[in-house]
């Protein structure tokens, strides 16, 4: 009897956390597909011309993060949804690829700033609300002789880092300047300029590698 109620036991836990599991593989799947499972707090679909530009700029940097692990420095944004002719998207359904700029901060060569970009794919989260990190292995690429040049990294998420003007030592506090969301098919994708940036969270963005 006791080996029937333990085997009766087992079936009942293991259906639970089957139920559970398909639910929740089921719901992410959903929500990663369907632009309309966004939050409304993340939704600009309803809003067009400047309005739009600005909810979708604010939205971008007001979701910036750093994030460091043993893999790295990532970087995320905020994410959204809009609409594009006439149909709800998800940023990162219309735009491919995110690039951030940042400058050294104090540091110059002949007149020109020391320069930083950092470039990857668009992808967002399950809960649509962040643009996946873009990580970056700092502590390889220091471990290099400072020279203007790039980087590339193919991990599960490939990143290129770009340098320019860099003088004979690695920089450690940069300044953000930009971010960019772009693809092929749209020349002038969306930009975040440096005065947008200040404007939006009241201050610059610096960044400690």
């Amino acid at each position: 009897m006791r080996k029937f109620y333990g085997v009766l036991g087992l079936f009942a836990v293991c259906f639970v956390a089957g139920y559970f599991a398909m639910f929740y593989t089921t719901d992410v799947y959903q929500v990663a597909r369907d632009p309309a499972a966004v939050r409304n707090t993340f939704d600009f679909s309803n809003l067009q011309g400047d309005t739009l530009q600005q909810a979708v700029k604010q939205r971008l940097i007001a979701g910036f993060e750093v994030h460091r692990d043993e893999e790295g420095t990532g970087i995320s944004l905020g994410h959204f949804a809009f609409s594009n002719d006439g149909s709800k998207k998800l940023a990162c359904q219309e735009y491919e690829t995110v690039t951030l700029r940042f400058e050294a901060d104090g540091v110059m060569v002949s007149g020109d700033s020391t320069v930083m970009e950092i470039e990857g794919r668009c992808e967002f989260s399950s809960d649509l609300a962040k643009i996946n990190p873009l990580v970056v292995p700092f502590q390889k690429i220091t471990g290099e002789k400072p020279g203007d040049g790039e980087f590339k990294f193919n991990t599960n998420r490939p990143v290129v880092v770009r340098f320019s003007n860099l003088s004979d030592a690695w920089p450690t506090k940069w300044i953000l300047k930009s971010v960019k969301l772009s693809n092929p098919a749209n020349s002038e994708g969306l930009t975040v300029d440096s005065s947008e940036i200040s404007k939006y969270l009241g201050h610059p963005v610096v960044v400690t590698f």
